[in-house]
């Protein structure tokens, strides 16, 4: 979902600190245990409603007289299960990103237990990616054709910069070089060790077999 700038507006001013929920979905070992006991409800688009297991010894000695408990929580906006990296994105992050490109500055961050999916939902893997590379892509494209094309400011400290004289300039432009150039043998020299060890080994197996 795209919030629109009036939408983003009125929100900002109601709420200085959004808090977005996802809920993901159970994996074919939780499913295949029986760990979907139906104790998160969704109700959307805004709240979510958590009932106690029915595994829970307290909640059976009191299920012939009370109700099961529930509990109700309200976040800025609850994504289910069956939301794509994409709607996560557009609802949540993709409208910050626009204020960060207007100047503004925010703060984006995932908590919760281990294997919640934290890292999926912030990185995500190569072909379906999470809010931090949609976020680069986004600023990055939006600045295409606006970039500063001189190399005569440094950025200093969160909010300054510096300008660079000639030589300076010189200075910074070899020390990166220098620094691409000291990338590229790491990455030459991880990969033929890389490709030597393959081989090796390749060949020690095949010996072995001779062997036996």
């Amino acid at each position: 979902m795209l919030f629109s700038c009036q939408q983003d507006s009125a929100q900002s001013q109601s709420e200085n600190l959004q808090v977005y929920l996802r809920v993901r979905p159970f994996t074919v070992v939780e499913s295949g245990n029986g760990e979907s006991q139906e104790c998160v409800t969704i109700e959307a688009p805004d709240t979510v409603v958590l009932k106690a297991p029915r595994s829970c010894q307290s909640n059976r000695q009191s299920e012939k007289s009370l109700p099961q408990t529930a509990q109700r929580f309200s976040f800025t906006q609850v994504f289910g299960p069956d939301a794509s990296q994409r709607k996560v994105f557009e609802g949540s992050v993709r409208g910050l990103v626009r204020d960060v490109l207007e100047g503004g500055n925010c703060l984006v961050f995932t908590y919760g237990v281990t294997n919640a999916g934290k890292t999926f939902t912030f990185l995500g893997p190569d072909h379906d990616s999470g809010l931090l590379p949609r976020s680069l892509s986004v600023i990055f494209n939006s600045i295409e054709g606006r970039l500063y094309s001189r190399s005569d400011l440094k950025p200093q400290r969160c909010r300054d910069f510096s300008r660079l004289t000639p030589d300076q300039q010189a200075a910074e432009s070899s020390s990166k070089k220098n620094l691409l150039r000291l990338l590229k043998e790491v990455t030459h020299i991880h990969t033929h060790t890389h490709t030597h060890t393959h081989t090796h080994t390749h060949t020690h197996t095949d010996e072995t077999i001779i062997t036996v």
